[in-house]
């Protein structure tokens, strides 16, 4: 702001710094909460590390663009509520349960996106049958394929859920530049 440097440089230079903190912290996360939940270590791991990384990173994304486009006491109040919209889409509410009026956000919402990969790549891909305690007369959620047939995730395709969450975390590092160019 005291035009030292150029905008560009400048804003590579935060990401350059920020981007690899995220991920470090992510997946220090990430990786407790993978271990203490006992799941496969297999390539199941790579697609959870890479739907909440990219999750992360995008969510990151629009937190720059919030605070560069609206004033501190606004973003404080705006980011934690469009988190909260774009979470209840495909993470709450199942697609035929949403609004007609709403159904847009689902396919837009990079949470949906997320979500929908992490559960189908953690239960969907031919995993085998969960383990049940032998005291237990009936397991539900024994076969896997009945959590994803009851959140309604038959047909998830990881590569467009993947470019949706990478579209629009450039987008909004797009949109930032531009605003901030407006600003200066």
């Amino acid at each position: 702001f005291n035009r030292w440097y150029q905008l560009m440089p400048y804003l590579l230079s935060i990401l350059l710094l920020e981007i690899p903190f995220q991920i470090i912290c992510a997946w220090s996360y990430i990786a407790i909460s993978y271990w203490l939940t006992e799941q496969p270590v297999d390539f199941r791991l790579s697609l959870f590390l890479l739907f909440c990384t990219l999750s992360t990173l995008c969510a990151q994304a629009w937190g720059y663009f919030i605070g560069t486009t609206t004033p501190i006491k606004i973003a404080v109040f705006l980011g934690p509520v469009l988190a909260c919209l774009f979470s209840i889409f495909g993470f709450c509410i199942r697609y035929y349960d949403t609004p007609i009026l709403f159904r847009w956000m689902f396919h837009i919402s990079y949470y949906r996106a997320g979500f929908h990969g992490i559960v189908y790549g953690m239960y969907g891909l031919n995993r085998s049958a969960l383990e049940c305690p032998e005291e237990i007369l009936y397991c539900h959620y024994k076969l896997p394929e009945k959590i994803i047939q009851e959140m309604g995730i038959e047909d998830v395709s990881i590569g467009a859920n993947v470019s949706l969450i990478v579209f629009i975390g450039c987008l909004m590092h797009i949109l930032t530049y531009i605003s901030l160019w407006l600003k200066l």
